[in-house]
């Protein structure tokens, strides 16, 4: 039977992925295949199945019981597939989990490479809005080819997805339509600056609290939490009022998305980010944030506070390590003893400094998140094997350099960078400037060379996915590191 398959597809101009032949139910079976860059799922049934866009006009019999068709993996497949069968994404099951994020929606198999060898929860459809707007998708089409992917490798385990960085309610809904997991609130739009607040003008805001806040602050001003050393952590009624007036308005749209979650999905996972902006989150702040939501009926999967030093892109941690352990623990202790919640760790590509302490401080009680390193790999690929058209794509980069700063936090400047690519030197393309620069240049990359970069990874995709399940795997092994 398997023999006839493979015949009739490889007449037709398909390439199936061996691993990906998988038991639905009695007397049927998905796999994957390629054709002329379009990945797409085949059907081996006994009996009608409704899907539409079928390849073949009529059904091909390739023995006595089953029949054979190809179709497109179209979100209304996908749809009907996922009804009957289950193949989407669920909630986290797990302490420990690794999210990726795929930002040409072509490596998720070798994502799962690396991460079906440990045990993590991988959350593999991870995309922002201002990720989706860059490159032209939307969490529809980031789905789509993370099943797809899931399907290629044959995994038959869990694994989540991610509306990343919601802020308003149209991409909000949009994650819930697409059928995703796990939404993480941006709470940075949400905040109250108050540095500017003078005394008089922090009293009037510290009048017009709910009541919800000022019972948090009666309640904890003063009170010696038994975290960090013997001797405890004396929470500040002063720096308690400056969270419940920083963060009370966020929390209102918290509610507002919580109830819209309650209404529409019977299961999903909620991750809190308050790492955006300038300010290190104080034990006050993480405080607050938590109590107010727990008092608020409120259930939420993680928090992402932001911690003291640099997390640019693409490169390592910049900061004091002992500082940041300290803080860490902080964070930690406070979240067992209050809630059982994960602590979260954004912008977590390539910070192998700090991935053994954030391991062992949380005791692998934590969601990890990455993205821009995989897309790397890609433009690492095409600096193994077509030099011209890497330095091609650095001259648009470099050109565009200034614009892409204006949506991520990097120290980079065009003085940084020569005009011309050192294109014999393999260290270039190691060093910080430049994985901050193309890391940041996606966009406009896509934007002029996305069917070129495409068809150039589509040709070296064994190598591709080599390069980055490797490069997960170097995140992986550094955070479940053996003693």
């Amino acid at each position: 039977m398997i023999g006839n398959v493979l015949s009739t597809l490889e007449e037709n101009g398909f390439k199936v992925y061996p691993d990906s032949l998988r038991k639905l139910g009695e007397n049927i079976y998905i796999f994957v295949v390629k054709r002329q860059n379009e990945k797409m799922v085949g059907i081996l049934s006994s009996s009608d199945v409704k899907l539409n866009g079928a390849y073949f006009s009529e059904d091909k019999n390739v023995s006595d019981k089953l029949r054979l068709n190809i179709y497109p993996f179209t979100f209304e497949n996908y749809v009907t597939l996922n009804g009957k069968f289950h193949i989407g994404p669920t909630v986290c099951r797990g302490n420990s989990s690794f999210g990726t994020g795929d930002r040409l929606g072509l490596v998720t198999a070798a994502q799962l490479t690396a991460l079906k060898k440990y045990d993590v929860f991988p959350i593999l459809a991870q995309q922002s809005p201002r990720e989706l707007i860059k490159t032209n998708r939307d969490f529809k089409d980031v789905l789509l080819k993370v099943v797809l992917g899931v399907l290629e490798t044959g995994y038959i385990g869990h694994f989540g997805a991610d509306a990343d960085h919601i802020k308003d309610e149209y991409y909000l809904l949009e994650g819930i339509n697409a059928g995703y997991t796990m939404y993480t609130l941006d709470l940075s739009e949400q905040l109250i600056d108050i540095s500017s607040l003078n005394p008089s003008e922090m009293r009037n805001k510290a009048q017009e609290l709910s009541q919800v806040s000022k019972d948090i602050i009666k309640d904890f001003s003063g009170k010696k939490l038994d975290i960090i050393s013997d001797s405890g952590y004396v929470v500040s009624e002063e720096e308690l009022y400056k969270s419940a007036v920083a963060y009370e308005n966020a929390m209102k749209f918290v509610d507002k998305v919580n109830n819209v979650l309650k209404e529409k999905l019977s299961d999903f996972d909620m991750e809190i980010s308050i790492d955006e902006g300038g300010k290190v989150t104080t034990l006050e702040d993480h405080l607050y944030v938590a109590e107010y939501l727990h008092r608020s009926g409120i259930d939420f999967f993680s928090i992402a506070p932001k911690f003291p030093g640099e997390f640019e892109k693409a490169v390592d941690y910049i900061g004091d390590l002992d500082e940041f352990s300290l803080e860490l623990k902080k964070h930690y202790q406070l979240s067992r003893m209050i809630g059982g919640y994960k602590i979260s760790l954004h912008s977590g590509s390539d910070k192998f400094s700090i991935y053994r302490i954030f391991s062992d401080i949380t005791e692998k009680n934590f969601h990890i998140k990455t993205s821009g390193t995989s897309w790397l790999q890609a433009i690492n690929l095409i600096y193994n094997y077509d030099k011209e058209f890497y330095r091609e794509l650095y001259k648009i980069a470099l050109e565009n350099l200034e614009e892409s700063k204006k949506s991520y936090k990097v120290l980079i400047k065009k003085e940084d960078f020569v005009k011309e690519p050192e294109l014999n030197n393999p260290k270039f393309i190691l060093k910080p400037e430049i994985k901050q620069l193309f890391h940041i240049s996606f966009g406009v990359l896509l934007d002029l060379k996305r069917k070129e970069m495409v068809d150039f990874l589509n040709k070296y995709e064994e190598e591709h996915y080599k390069m980055v399940s490797k490069n997960i795997d170097n995140h992986l092994k550094e955070i479940f590191y053996k003693n």
